[in-house]
Formats: structure tokens, C-alpha cells, sequence
């Protein structure tokens, strides 16, 4: 668990340096300010607000280390609202007003979805922290979770190995509603 914990500290401060030396010049600022778009109203914060906390502490964490470069993280927190036309709307405002290196947010797909096309044309960059359905490639997002042929053929091997029970038959219930 906690090189894990080490691990996603890492990517935020790989991201964060990237994302910072590529999108400002070194002198500009003295912070790097990193976007969290996660719903804290709404159907879905009872999910979400748990991820926000989770960047905020790994940004208190890299901060109280020094920093990314030595430049102090500057959280910028939006609330979508558990809206998804209004994930699109923060994501614009986090690029263009706040000015943000990166963001980290999105919880469902058809967040994800609203948000691609403004992170694409604004040239952004996305940390996305959940399983996917694959099929969807872009520069401007990292992808951390695993598509579904990443969990359903070890899933289906070990159901059909002896291990498993040997299942010749079974059903795959899932969603699709984006």
C-alpha cells in the first residue's frame, strides 16, 4: 500500500513537472498550479470528494518535501457539480482562466468524455484515476486505470482453471451508459 502511495506521489509530481516546464516559463511563477476536478455537490460527490482529498493530500505531502523543482504545488479546486456539461465548463475555466499545469479529476466515463474535447483544443493535460472502457486514445490524457481486457481475460482464466471452479458458463453483467 504504501509504495502505491509512493508510486501515484511520484506520476503527480512527474505530471506536475512536465506539465509545468512545458505550459511556463521557469521564472514566471513560483508556484504550479494543479487543477482537481472532482463533483463535491451532487449524485457524485459521495465518491469524488474522497479523490479530491487524496490530491490534496499528496500535494501537501510533495510540498512539505519542497516541492516539484523547487516550486510549492497550488491546488485549484472547481466543484462540477456532478454536472457533466459543467465538467467541461471547470476543465475550460482551470486552462484558460486559472492557468493550470494539469488537472486531475474525473470520476465516471461521460465526465471524461465531456471534458476530452476542451483538454485536446486547449492542449492540457488529464490524469484520469479510474478504470476505463478503452477504445479511446489522446495525448492529452493519462489513462491510469486498467480497460476492460486487462481485467476480464486474467478474470476468465481463472474462472476456467481449476482454481477458479472450472466454469465452462457464465454472465458478465455490466453498464453502458455512455
Amino acid at each position: 500500500m504504501i509504495r502505491r502511495a509512493q508510486l501515484k506521489m511520484l506520476a503527480l509530481a512527474a505530471a506536475t513537472a512536465f506539465a509545468g516546464l512545458s505550459s511556463i516559463p521557469a521564472h514566471a511563477q513560483s508556484t504550479i498550479k494543479v487543477g482537481i476536478l472532482h463533483s463535491l455537490s451532487g449524485t457524485m460527490a459521495i465518491s469524488e470528494t474522497v479523490l479530491k482529498d487524496t490530491v490534496l493530500m499528496a500535494i501537501d505531502e510533495i510540498n512539505a518535501k519542497g516541492g516539484v523543482l523547487g516550486k510549492k504545488l497550488e491546488p485549484v479546486v472547481v466543484d462540477p457539480a456532478s454536472n457533466w456539461p459543467l465538467f467541461a465548463e471547470k476543465t475550460k475555466q482551470l486552462l484558460t482562466q486559472d492557468k493550470v499545469s494539469v488537472i486531475f479529476g474525473c470520476w465516471t466515463s461521460v465526465s471524461r468524455k465531456s471534458v476530452l474535447p476542451v483538454v485536446e483544443e486547449l492542449n492540457g493535460l488529464l490524469f484520469y484515476p479510474v478504470q476505463y472502457e478503452g477504445e479511446e486514445l489522446s495525448k492529452n490524457v493519462f489513462y491510469t486505470g486498467a480497460a476492460p481486457n486487462q481485467q476480464a481475460i486474467p478474470a476468465v482464466d481463472y474462472l476456467m482453471s481449476k482454481d477458479g471452479g472450472g466454469a465452462k458458463r457464465w454472465v458478465l453483467l455490466g453498464t453502458d451508459y455512455v
